[in-house]
């Protein structure tokens, strides 16, 4: 079992244009266990090249991480970093996708861990559907319910929200931040 960090998607409202891709982390294992931490090491930022060209982020050095005292490896959560906004400001996707000939089977994921706000873990599950045999289909997840700070006490090392999702599915997650 292996922690992921969910990529983050920035998004800046009033920006004209298209937005920047939405980046997916995709479940790659049975057992991994995909996390939101409260604050990103800036290299699971799925946009932060593209935010850094427009000024967003305005460090002198590409290794912001380290030079801001926060984590630069993946997968992580440090004491500084990115710090996520209001869950109110957070759109989490998910991503089903068609699988050709059989159909697409039964999946769930349960989220579970903002114990602060002692919030009941939420369980979305779709059964098998054999006429969902291609394309892509998304649905937003409600988060909320989490409150405002992103909380972990059942590893206290581990902090964020915790996924545990069939293999298959995949997540986004967006901040919209100005």
């Amino acid at each position: 079992m292996s922690f992921i960090n969910i990529k983050l998607n920035i998004h800046q409202p009033g920006i004209d244009g298209v937005t920047d891709e939405i980046v997916f982390t995709k479940i790659q294992e049975s057992g991994d266990v995909l996390r939101i931490p409260r604050r990103y090491p800036f290299v699971d930022i799925a946009n932060y090249q593209q935010l850094r060209e427009r000024g967003y982020f305005r460090h002198a050095t590409t290794e912001v991480s380290r030079e801001l005292g926060g984590s630069d490896v993946s997968n992580t959560e440090g004491k500084l970093g990115f710090q996520l906004p209001p869950t109110e400001k957070l759109i989490l996707l998910v991503k089903r996708t068609g699988v050709a000939g059989t159909g697409t089977p039964a999946q769930e994921f349960r989220i579970s861990n903002s114990h602060l706000h002692q919030a009941d873990p939420v369980v979305v599950s779709w059964p098998a559907d054999s006429q969902f045999t291609q394309g892509v289909k998304l649905y937003e997840i409600d988060l909320y319910n989490f409150g405002l700070y992103i909380d972990n006490t059942v590893y206290p090392e581990e902090q964020g929200i915790q996924i545990i999702a069939d293999k298959g599915l995949e997540f986004a997650l967006i901040a919209r931040m100005g």
